[in-house]
């Protein structure tokens, strides 16, 4: 049994190892084009020396994933003694965003982090941001209008491990539920479609009987899996979008009994999500390391600052997708203390 568990552990970190290796590669080639052409940035704005560098995260409201962003991003910045950083607060409201995004830009910003709430309604602020030579990194929410960098969870093809991974654990066949984020969120339909597909391809006879909003909320979960177990007392599965909804239906299978009779899945890796795997509530998560994320897309603002890059010399918009694990029973005792967030 340790040799098991010690064997997973290796297998854990090997397959974090090689995906951060590979988002890392990805990153290495912001700048190149097909067939290693070298690409024209144009002048970098003039730096005196001694001039320092200011940067800010503009995050949706505050969350444990933002947060963790926040701090893996400081973990970077901090160190490099030239860069300034502050952590904002968008208050779930677009005017808010917009507003900030203005205030950084007549403050000479450097880079702009961003969760964008609206994908198109922040593009204009982003295209304006680009035309004041200030680069902007979206996380997780992509935004229409194009810009230095999208740094984000692998949203869709985890979804299709985690529908694999639910329907083992289902034995490939029964009824599911999706306890779904509002409409008009990119992420939203990305971890829909993803699992969804995946259902398709690997355990076609599996039927989602229902998708329904849950507003991302633990409570707001719970009154809706009610309504849907009322319709559907044979139900099989529920899928989560994100692990406070799957916590939600975790709570309604306690209360009626049902622990261990329905495969619930969530989305993210926050730690409440892995101590219930821990405790055999939680059937599994998709976990990322959100600490990484942020620290990815800190090394790429720093790239992209102290090199005087300007925000208009991309020849068009690098993507980084991040390495993730479907975290179960298995394999949640691998993910360390200091990578739990």
């Amino acid at each position: 049994m340790q040799e098991e568990k010690t064997n997973d552990r290796r297998n854990f970190l090997k397959t974090i190892a090689l995906g951060s290796a590979a988002v890392a590669g990805a990153g290495a080639g912001m700048f190149s084009a097909p067939g290693d052409r070298p690409i024209a940035v144009g002048m970098p704005r003039a730096r005196a020396e001694g001039t320092r560098y200011k940067t800010a995260f503009i995050q949706w409201q505050p969350h444990t994933v933002p947060a963790a962003w926040s701090k893996g991003i400081e973990e970077v910045l901090g160190p490099q003694q030239i860069v300034d950083y502050e952590l904002l607060d968008g208050q779930n409201k677009v005017e808010v965003q917009v507003s900030l995004v203005e205030t950084l830009i007549s403050q000479g910003a450097s880079v702009i982090f961003l969760q964008p709430i609206d994908s198109v309604a922040l593009a204009p602020s982003i295209a304006k941001a680009k035309r004041a030579g200030i680069s902007v990194i979206t996380l997780n929410i992509d935004a229409t209008e194009p810009h230095a960098s999208h740094v984000e969870m692998n949203h869709y093809y985890g979804a299709m491990d985690i529908a694999k991974a639910m329907g083992d654990a289902m034995g490939g066949k029964g009824k599911v539920a999706i306890l779904n984020a509002p409409p008009g969120i990119i992420i939203r339909d990305q971890r829909t479609n993803g699992f969804v597909d995946g259902l398709k391809k690997h355990h076609p006879d599996i039927q989602v009987v229902a998708d329904q909003v849950a507003d991302w909320d633990r409570k707001k979960a719970q009154d809706v899996l009610n309504t849907i177990l009322a319709a559907n007392p044979d139900l099989g599965g529920v899928y989560g979008v994100n692990d406070s909804m799957a916590l939600g239906a975790v709570d309604v299978a306690k209360e009626k009994g049902l622990l261990g009779k329905i495969a619930i899945f969530g989305n993210d890796g926050e730690t409440a999500a892995l101590e219930s795997i821990e405790a055999g509530e939680l059937t599994g998560t998709q976990y990322t390391d959100v600490y990484q994320q942020g620290r990815l897309a800190a090394a790429a603002a720093t790239v992209l600052a102290t090199g005087g890059v300007e925000a208009g010399a991309f020849a068009q918009q690098s993507r980084l997708l991040m390495p993730y694990v479907i975290a179960t029973k298995a394999n949640v005792g691998s993910i360390q203390p200091s990578q739990r967030w």
